[in-house]
């Protein structure tokens, strides 16, 4: 979900910055922002996706609830933060899909954090 969001994010900067800032405030800074936003949510699909299919175990599942936290951290300080700086963040509605992806592989996490290692072949 973040690395196809990012990679969205990164093909309309322009329209996001748009939304952002206004039909004034569209500038080459803020689309190279939008596009690196979307950049940085790539790195965070792809964490996901190693998590996923690398990782097993332990190992997997503290990395989910590790990687899970940071993503909600980072949605809940853009939101409280961003607003300060005159950015108009989408409505606090758009936190619910994401968040009920997290949320639901923190929970995972949890659950499996005392599983077994796989015996190695």
């Amino acid at each position: 979900m973040a690395l196809i969001g990012g990679i969205e994010n990164m093909m309309n900067a322009e329209t996001w910055a748009e939304s952002a800032w206004g039909k004034d405030g569209v500038n080459e800074q803020s689309k190279a922002m939008e596009t690196l936003f979307g950049l940085f949510m790539c790195g965070f699909g792809a964490m996901g996706l190693v998590c996923a299919f690398v990782l097993d175990g332990t190992t997997q599942a503290k990395f989910a609830m590790v990687n899970s936290g940071v993503i909600m951290a980072f949605f809940l300080a853009m939101f409280a933060v961003l607003p300060t700086t005159g950015y108009d963040p989408p409505g606090v509605a758009w936190l619910v899909p994401p968040f009920l992806f997290l949320g639901g592989l923190l929970a995972s996490g949890y659950l499996h954090s005392n599983d077994e290692q796989p015996a190695e072949a």
